[in-house]
């Protein structure tokens, strides 16, 4: 499909925010435990949500999650919005705008690639997110791609070194 190829300079991981547990957050035990302010973490449900509401402020279109299977990050949301109209940076400005007032910190700008596409880089709590918009054969599109370091689900973590370890070798026997 085009419409992946706007999102060919996408990848993501954000960070900041402060919903509050009415939005499905919690703060980390550990954290919490060793005294440290820490703003409580952002889940896969508040990220869609925060999109959702976006969406639905720019009247843009229909938003559809992709499900990326159980290969991916947990922490990963990617949606995208097909517009009616070509897009304009201006067009996409009452996205950016609700997801500030959310708490999205905007960053900078997305580099892309295509000449029909822009974006910006957004961050909350301990998430960033990837927002670019650009034309492709199948229309306008706007996407989302966020990825996070915390999203209240255990993270994957990595195999002990005696599980990706070669085996050892045999000893041979000593000769008498």
């Amino acid at each position: 499909m085009a419409a992946m190829a706007v999102t060919a300079a996408l990848t993501g991981c954000a960070g900041g925010g402060d919903k509050g547990a009415a939005a499905g957050e919690g703060a980390p035990a550990s954290a919490a435990a060793a005294g440290k302010t820490v703003k409580p973490e952002l889940t896969v449900g508040a990220v869609r949500s925060d999109f959702r509401e976006a969406v639905s402020a720019a009247g843009t279109g229909r938003l559809q999650f992709v499900d990326m299977g159980d290969s991916v990050h947990p922490c990963r949301v990617y949606g995208m919005s097909q517009a009616e109209d070509s897009l304009e940076p201006k067009a996409v400005e009452p996205i950016r705008n609700t997801l500030k007032e959310q708490g999205w910190q905007e960053t900078g700008e997305l580099p892309v690639e295509e000449p029909d596409a822009f974006g910006w880089v957004l961050k909350k709590n301990q998430w960033e997110l990837y927002l670019a918009a650009g034309e492709t054969p199948e229309g306008s599109w706007i996407i989302f791609d966020a990825n996070g370091k915390a999203c209240g689900v255990p993270l994957p973590s990595r195999p002990a070194a005696s599980e990706t370890a070669p085996p050892e070798r045999p000893t041979p026997p000593a000769l008498r």
